[in-house]
């Protein structure tokens, strides 16, 4: 138990440290040329990718993963080639082509990724603790890919599983959900509700049938919520794909240390 709270007081420690005059947003751009039908087709993407793979061969959770995340990426990848410019700009830069680049989206997105890391663990024990005083863990299953990741993930490490969840799904989430969705929204109405209702469609997109899945939902949609941010505040996707490739891998660690 000590060690727990030692652990959680190191990270409030750092999420303060990595906050301190952070959360400041530039004013925010002019309205994109991003229209609904472009939401719409990133939207059938994602919808085609979990058709196909229902009815792929009996693989396992984590081949199933793997693959989600090349189709996915491929497929985003290409859709963005196709656009006209504007758009596509609209898309990577949240508006206009602003001077950040990759690189100068780095220190931002540890910053962020420190915090985030910080919340999502403190909340995350506390629901397990509320859940847990009202429901029985015999019914808090987790979901199945996390169940096959402790299982089976520390000892065969496999390459193109761990490079699609760090890598290809998050760059296809980002370039959906920060991108498309939260930029169309953005001419729709004021900024942060535009981030705040991407960041509940965001979450419940990750429910799975296990009722294990539900606890996740509220960590998935504070996750959002700074990605979101970040996506504003520096103007260039790299940013919360930085962030949400190194939240995915700290997850990964984690599991994988769970049952090492």
């Amino acid at each position: 138990m000590l060690h727990s709270w030692l652990f959680f007081l190191i990270l409030i420690v750092l999420a303060l440290c990595a906050s301190r005059r952070f959360f400041v947003w530039p004013c925010p751009n002019d309205k994109t040329p991003i229209e609904l039908v472009h939401v719409l087709a990133g939207a059938s993407l994602f919808l085609f990718a979990s058709l196909g793979l229902s009815f792929m061969p009996a693989y396992s959770d984590i081949t199933l993963c793997s693959l989600h995340g090349i189709f996915l990426a491929t497929a985003f990848l290409f859709y963005l080639l196709g656009l006209p410019i504007s758009v596509t700009r609209g898309v990577l830069y949240s508006g206009e082509k602003t001077p950040t680049t990759i690189v100068r989206c780095l220190f931002p997105a540890v910053r962020m990724w420190i915090i985030v890391v910080a919340l999502t663990q403190i909340f995350g024990a506390i629901l397990n603790k509320l859940v847990g005083a009202f429901v029985s863990s015999d019914l808090l299953e987790a979901q199945h890919l996390t169940q096959e990741v402790q299982q089976d993930l520390p000892a065969a490490y496999n390459v193109a599983f761990i490079f699609s969840v760090g890598l290809l799904i998050p760059f296809a989430e980002e370039v959906f959900f920060r991108g498309f969705l939260q930029t169309f929204l953005k001419n729709k109405m004021r900024r942060k509700y535009a981030l705040l209702y991407t960041s509940v469609i965001f979450a419940l997109s990750h429910v799975e049938r296990s009722l294990g899945s539900l606890v996740f939902v509220p960590l998935l949609f504070i996750f959002s919520l700074c990605a979101g941010f970040l996506y504003e505040k520096e103007r260039h996707i790299a940013a919360p794909l930085i962030l949400h490739t190194l939240f995915n891998m700290t997850n990964i660690g984690m599991l994988s240390l769970q049952t090492a």
